[in-house]
């Protein structure tokens, strides 16, 4: 029977990070047939073809940063780019797949592996936690043709919001990419992003209401009569009194029942002056038609 504790990998799994190759396995005289056996028996994972480490539980963030690190140590000459480099970068993704994960390499053509897309390396990379990415602006362009409008949007706010990229950086990335396949996606995030975002369910949910027509204002100021700002909505439809809020933002579990109440007081308030408020959760993001129904009837009703 072939031994496969997790005693047998422990100098293994002592490299950085937890990952060692195949090769590296092998060097330490651990065969193939022992790899498959240990992979079938839980007691390693196999990241990608050629790196393993030890099970789980990951997060989706865990699970991309461990693949990143794989594809580095497979691939020294690899640069992280897309959403891989995004999330280097310390900006969250909204519904990216971890896989596959996106690296540029000095070759030709674009290759596939079970596990990553490696790309031809077009543009220059800067040192993440993660090892060599893209930089910022061009993997924040990168993401929104490669997932789409939301995707990119999110992303992009969060990346404006914290002062990491300016709009000038992410304008010249589209200049030189323009025309390209899946460039009107980032032509539409670009249009479409928002620094004023304080959240991804914040981006997301002004990408929706933007979908459906309507002219979004973020981070609406709401006055009293002595014309005094005491709060601000997340979004609102422009020229009307339709606020819509993301219910993520608001600390209900840290603040426990005192949050809820100064909640309802806001909102009461808010409301005393004419303004209707249409709540948004995390759920409603996959069932958009949801928040275009409860927009449309805010504003017949307040028409």
């Amino acid at each position: 029977m072939i031994d496969v504790t997790a005693h047998l990998f422990s100098g293994l799994l002592s490299l950085p990070d937890g990952i060692f190759t195949r090769q590296e396995a092998l060097t330490r005289g651990v065969t193939d047939e022992v790899l498959t056996a240990a992979v079938r028996r839980g007691v390693l994972v196999r990241l990608c073809r050629g790196a393993y480490t030890s099970p789980g539980p990951w997060t989706k963030g865990e699970q991309r940063r461990l693949l990143a690190r794989a594809a580095g140590r497979l691939y020294p000459d690899a640069v992280l780019a897309g959403a891989a480099a995004v999330a280097a970068h310390g900006v969250p993704l909204f519904e990216v797949p971890v896989e596959p994960l996106d690296v540029a390499r000095p070759i030709k053509r674009e290759a596939r592996t079970a596990h990553l897309r490696i790309r031809p390396l077009r543009h220059s990379s800067t040192q993440t936690s993660w090892g060599p990415a893209q930089e910022l602006p061009v993997a924040l362009i990168q993401t929104s043709m490669d997932h789409g409008i939301p995707a990119g949007v999110a992303s992009i706010d969060h990346a404006l919001h914290a002062h990491l990229v300016t709009r000038s950086e992410l304008d010249a990335v589209f200049d030189a990419i323009e025309g390209w396949p899946h460039s009107s996606r980032a032509r539409c995030a670009l249009q479409w992003s928002d620094g004023e975002a304080e959240s991804l369910g914040e981006s997301v949910t002004r990408v929706i209401l933007r979908g459906a027509g309507w002219h979004i204002v973020s981070q609406v100021p709401i006055a009293d009569a002595d014309g005094v700002v005491f709060a601000r909505a997340d979004l609102g439809i422009a020229e009307t009194k339709v606020l819509v809020e993301f219910d993520g933002k608001v600390k209900y579990t840290d603040g426990g029942p005192e949050a809820l109440f100064r909640e309802k007081k806001r909102e009461d308030r808010i409301r005393a002056l004419g303004y209707i408020i249409i709540r948004v959760t995390w759920a409603d993001l996959f069932a958009p038609h949801r928040i275009v129904a409860a927009v449309a009837a805010a504003l017949a009703q307040a028409a």
